[in-house]
């Protein structure tokens, strides 16, 4: 049986810390919408930094990687979850985007 989305919205945000504001979405075709926010930070004036990500099969990963990596670079001194697997979420970025 799979997972709710207001349980996968719930794991999610436990995850992520107390900076995060978790929400999980259905799109128009029905695929899950991970959206993370960052409390503090403002990608650009007066939008919170937030990573979306949709429609593939590792969705949940995908923003959960990007949203570690902020953490871990703007906000060093935070304590979540997902900061155990910093390592993992660098290596699968450099993995999809090698530097040439």
């Amino acid at each position: 049986m799979t997972a709710s989305r207001a349980a996968r919205e719930r794991r999610a945000a436990a995850q992520a810390g107390p900076l995060a504001t978790v929400s999980v979405e259905t799109s128009s075709s029905d695929a899950l919408v991970y959206k993370v926010r960052c409390v503090e930070c403002e990608g650009r004036p007066g939008v919170r930094w937030s990573t979306y990500r949709s429609g593939q099969d590792n969705d949940f990963l995908g923003a959960m990687d990007r949203w570690t990596i902020h953490l871990s670079r703007k906000h060093p001194g935070a304590e979540a979850e997902c900061l155990e697997f910093l390592d993992q979420a660098v290596a699968r970025l450099q993995e999809r985007h090698p530097r040439a």
